[in-house]
């Protein structure tokens, strides 16, 4: 019995390997520099686009050659370039999704190693413990780039006949575009604008406050999907405006291995990919607030290398929980094929219209707020197209499934309507809870309590969201600056957990719309304790 389950195990694992992989083959970026302008386009500054690039540099630290031969052979590295800006509390790409081709390797250099032990002397392409440098300007010339979309990013797979460079620009029609011949000459690339198919970058992007990282992917045909991740980098750039075009110049901050999410402050960052049969999606999540009883949701999604992409984002969500303010962005600036949002049961789901799929060396932006507080548990990326693995690949996260322990019972009225907040979450205990009140300056507050939710209209929009019997908590006289801070600490005493207090606020104003008195605030429900979807 004992043989015949070491037998399963066995079996099991070969099934499970992932397919056409060379055992050895390994590539790792070690670093990129020197950002440079190569050219511009559009109307005049600010307003127009820059087209730049960077260098890179790879070394083999595995124990076999990295085949490295020129288009049309399929046989080489090939290397995706992507610029981030981390700003107003968001990491977003700013690279046009479209416009950034793939640099097509074509010959390595082997020069002495930047990742440990000495470079071999003899063999073909990228030899072991050798290092290859591509310049700025080398990585520039549009001669060699095509786009990401011929690329299988999982399994290194381009298919020359039929592509880019077979069919050239403009196309040079059939039977000769997929004869498997280059016809993407330097006639036809040296009448391109200063930016296309480089690195473009709209300067309006370039002028908002933040910091700038530029990226490196480098996709090797064979290499095993767990090496990939220290195949990508980044470094961190400044972006200045001479009068005359664009200087770009590093930080000092040193070339970092990864995905650039990590240099999201605050943020959870994990990766999760389809098992064996295709690549990794990267999320991060950063959560803030709660603010008026609600959070706010950040998540910046990362196709990292797989190859069927995404077409919808699912957030599992308390199914009480409000949700509000849904927010998307890609980085082509076309609302046209922007994700939409909608609640699906216990779950809100960001879904793609036909063809924007979230394809690989691309980030998404996704953002809600919600009154669930954050917890622990897993998004969902739905595939995009067929293939091979899972419909759906599942990454860990932050999630709203945490408790809503400050719950919105309605608007309030007047002109304009006092506002009830809090600061701090009601857990119990929390001797630095506090009740805050938005008002008038200096204006007469009463402020009013009840353990039941009521819907007691005084008509000119006013309703009463408090229920008998109604306790009068006292008058306050609000602040000269209109804030108004209450402290309502919250005893340690595990008898309190799950009571719900309710509490509403009037202000007095002279001709008011509650008995020409008073204006009423929104309502609150607190939730003392609470833990878990309710």
């Amino acid at each position: 019995m004992r043989n015949q389950a070491l037998c399963w195990v066995f079996l099991t694992s070969s099934v499970l390997a992932q397919i056409g992989t060379i055992p050895g083959l390994d590539g790792r970026v070690t670093d990129s520099t020197n950002p440079t302008q190569f050219g511009r386009r559009g109307p005049a500054y600010p307003n127009g686009e820059v087209g730049m690039s960077y260098s890179y540099t790879l070394c083999n630290p595995g124990s076999v050659p990295i085949p490295w031969n020129a288009p049309m052979n399929p046989f080489h590295p090939m290397f995706a370039f992507m610029v981030v800006r981390e700003s107003n509390g968001r990491l977003e790409q700013i690279t046009h999704n479209g416009t950034t081709y793939v640099k097509h390797g074509f010959g390595a250099a082997n020069a002495p190693s930047t990742c440990g032990g000495t470079c071999q002397s003899t063999g073909t392409g990228l030899r072991v413990n050798c290092t290859d440098t591509y310049g700025a300007g080398t990585n520039a010339d549009r001669f060699w780039l095509g786009p990401a979309s011929e690329i299988d990013p999982w399994t290194g797979i381009w298919q020359p006949i039929g592509s880019y460079f077979d069919r050239g620009d403009p196309d040079i029609g059939a039977p000769r575009n997929s004869d498997g011949v280059r016809d993407l000459s330097q006639t036809q690339v040296s009448a391109f604008d200063g930016a296309k198919n480089r690195v473009t970058l709209r300067e309006q992007d370039l002028l908002v406050p933040g910091r700038l990282f530029y990226c490196m992917h480098i996709v090797l045909r064979s290499e095993d999907g767990d090496l990939h991740f220290d195949n990508v980098g980044h470094r961190q750039m400044t972006a200045t405006w001479s009068g005359s075009g664009w200087g770009f110049a590093n930080t000092g901050v040193p070339f970092t291995n990864g995905s650039v999410l990590n240099q999201w402050a605050g943020a959870n960052v994990q990766a999760g990919r389809n098992g064996e049969d295709d690549g990794h999606f990267v999320v991060a999540a950063k959560v803030t607030g709660p603010v008026g009883g609600m959070y706010h949701y950040e998540y910046a999604v990362q196709n990292f290398d797989n190859a069927r992409g995404g077409a919808t984002f699912r957030v599992p969500v308390c199914p009480s929980a409000t949700l509000a303010n849904f927010g998307f962005r890609d980085p082509d600036g076309d609302p046209l094929n922007d994700w939409t949002a909608s609640r699906v049961g216990s779950e809100l789901v960001f879904a793609a219209p036909a063809n924007a799929a979230l394809d690989w060396n691309t980030i998404f932006n996704f953002w809600f707020d919600c009154g669930a507080a954050p917890a622990a548990g897993a998004v969902g990326i739905d595939q995009a197209r067929l293939g091979a693995g899972a419909l759906t690949v599942s990454v860990n996260s932050t999630i709203p499934t945490g408790s809503q322990q400050v719950i919105d019972l309605g608007p309030g009225c007047g002109s304009p309507a006092p506002t009830f907040g809090v600061i701090g979450v009601p857990s119990i205990p929390n001797p630095a809870f506090l009740l805050r009140i938005g008002s008038a300056p200096g204006s007469g507050l009463l402020l009013f309590g009840a353990t039941q939710t009521g819907n007691t209209p005084w008509g000119a929009g006013c309703v009463q969201y408090l229920g008998a019997p109604l306790i009068a908590l006292g008058y306050v006289q609000a602040t000269v600056f209109g804030i108004t801070v209450l402290p309502q600490p919250i005893p340690s005493n595990p008898a309190l957990s799950g009571m719900r207090v309710n509490f509403q606020c009037a202000e007095l104003v002279s001709g008011g719309p509650v008995l020409g008195s008073a204006q009423l605030s929104n309502g609150l429900q607190l939730v003392l304790g609470s833990n878990g979807c309710q």
